[in-house]
């Protein structure tokens, strides 16, 4: 006849050490995972600027001159006039260029693209996928509707001045506002490598699809729905609650762009302001230090 062999049972105190070990490996374990995580978001972001670039190069081919940061006040952007080039035609086949963006269908003005999002900050799915304020036609007066658009974490670069058209200085980034767009040869005289096209834009915690530092990436009623500015008056920042108008991330210490030649360069927060100017001018004809 077996003998039953009786096994003690867990005291309270040895189950209290096991919670106690696991929850101190828990604990180490988290920071690696999300910054893992966080590595793997940096990779995806700098790959959707590799293939923004790349599209921007091969709409240069095609047009011999990049895309305007916009059309003309209240029309298509650089954003909607890329879509071809990045595989998605049947969204571009939904605007009419000749009309403006609060002319536009439903579809054309709210359908957002996965590759226009840093998988740090959001995604194309997440809310608000669309913006909640700030695209409000600026000539129909106050009491004009707002007509809520797609959003994108990266904006064109229109230089050091803050604007796209000629006011009291010219433009110097890579885009500006009009159907002439600026071609290689001809304006990039500081060269591509040098002169950065396309980067994070700074958008403050808080103000998600609030314009006007996140309205709608296909509306160009205003440059500062899909564009940017740098230098002296616009610095970096990692800082979720500045409220500047200016490029940014949710990356640590960095913000990334991708440059006139298509590579894809993490530019640290901490790069003093003049040098992002001269990183953002395209014709300053300056020597750009180390940074």
């Amino acid at each position: 006849m077996l003998r039953r062999v009786s096994r003690p049972a867990f005291t309270l105190i040895e189950l209290l050490v096991v919670i106690a070990i696991i929850s101190i490996l828990m604990g180490l374990l988290l920071p690696a995972v999300q910054k893992a995580r966080e590595a793997a978001a940096r990779i995806s972001c700098a790959n959707n600027l590799k293939q923004i670039g790349l599209a921007l190069h091969n709409y240069e081919n095609t047009f011999q001159k990049l895309p305007p940061s916009r059309l003309g006040e209240g029309y298509a952007t650089w954003s909607v006039l890329l879509l071809p080039f990045i595989e998605q035609d049947n969204l571009y086949n939904q605007w009419n260029l000749g009309q403006s963006y609060y002319m536009q269908n439903s579809v054309a003005r709210t359908t957002s693209v996965r590759l226009y999002f840093c998988p740090s900050r959001r995604t194309a799915n997440a809310a608000p996928s669309t913006s909640m304020s700030g695209d409000q036609w600026s000539g129909g007066g106050p009491g004009s509707p707002h007509l809520p658009g797609a959003l994108s974490d990266y904006a064109a670069n229109i230089g050091t001045t803050g604007l796209d058209f000629y006011y009291t200085a010219a433009p110097d980034g890579a885009f500006q506002m009009g159907a002439g767009g600026l071609g290689f040869q001809a304006f990039f005289i500081d060269g591509l490598s040098n002169t950065i096209f396309v980067g994070e834009k700074h958008v403050p915690i808080d103000s998600f699809g609030i314009g006007w530092w996140d309205c709608s990436t296909y509306n160009g009623d205003y440059p500062s729905c899909s564009c940017r500015s740098g230098g002296t008056m616009f610095p970096l920042t990692n800082n979720p609650r500045d409220t500047g108008w200016k490029y940014g991330s949710l990356h640590t210490g960095v913000v990334q762009f991708v440059f006139g030649d298509g590579g894809v360069r993490s530019v640290p927060t901490a790069t003093p302001a003049h040098i992002v100017g001269l990183l953002l001018s395209r014709n300053d004809g300056q020597v750009i230090p180390g940074w």
